[in-house]
């Protein structure tokens, strides 16, 4: 009796793995096809964003190769400046500090001389 009672229940339970296996393919397909969609729809927002960008790019243009026209026939002038700067700083070390905030090197060069003092009769 026990081996009639058994295999209907090992029937049911193939029946319910292979509804199970059925339904898990179907999921699969299901986020495959997702995936698809939402690839597809990403790769089509990337292609309008470049587009895009290449107008901007063209209507910035004109003015940033003004700007940097500008920019590079006035570097001179701001590299004598930050020289001056470091000068600056070579003869007042209480400046230094801010100098090495900026990054800006201390000119090398001879120290000031200390103040002499007269010596105490």
């Amino acid at each position: 009796m026990s081996e009639v009672e058994n295999t209907p229940s090992v029937e049911n339970g193939t029946l319910d793995l292979q509804a199970e296996v059925a339904s898990l393919r179907q999921q699969v397909w299901t986020l495959l096809v997702l995936l698809f969609v939402i690839s597809g729809t990403f790769t089509f927002y990337l292609f309008r964003q470049t587009a895009v960008n290449r107008k901007d790019l063209q209507a910035y243009k004109p003015g940033a190769t003004q700007f940097i026209q500008q920019f590079q026939k006035e570097a001179p002038g701001m590299d004598q400046f930050i020289q001056r700067l470091g000068e600056y700083g070579r003869t007042h070390p209480d400046f230094v500090p801010i100098l090495n905030k900026y990054k800006i090197p201390v000119t090398a060069g001879p120290a000031p001389a200390p103040a002499a003092t007269a010596p105490k009769k």
